[in-house]
């Protein structure tokens, strides 16, 4: 059996490449690249929502605290957190981004 156009898991005599028989998994590395894809997206998703939820929740906790001082100190310090979280999250994607471009890896 000759299969044209395998990357891996083939052996290649002059031009003929054999690849491997039918119903065997060949891997390579496009599944640990896809899993790896997948998760630093999945990390980066879920970080935002738990910054944008986490500024909601500052949000909230400054309407109800009733003009209470500390309270409103917690829910200001609760907000700045979650937005330094967030420009972080957003930073990390642009690096990551950046590596990526610079050793042509796609993450995204």
């Amino acid at each position: 059996m000759i299969v044209k156009n395998v990357d891996y898991l083939a052996l290649k005599l002059g031009d003929t490449e054999i690849g491997a028989p039918g119903g065997i998994p060949t891997g390579g590395t496009g599944t640990g690249q896809k899993i790896i894809q997948t998760g630093i997206t999945l990390l980066f998703i879920f970080a935002i929502i738990l910054a944008l939820f986490y500024i909601v929740q500052g949000g909230i906790q400054w309407i109800v605290s009733g003009g209470d001082k500390q309270q409103i100190d917690q829910a200001r310090l609760r907000i700045t957190y979650a937005i330094v979280g967030l420009v972080i999250v957003l930073a990390g994607f642009f690096i990551v981004n950046l590596v990526s471009g610079i050793f042509k890896i796609n993450f995204f």
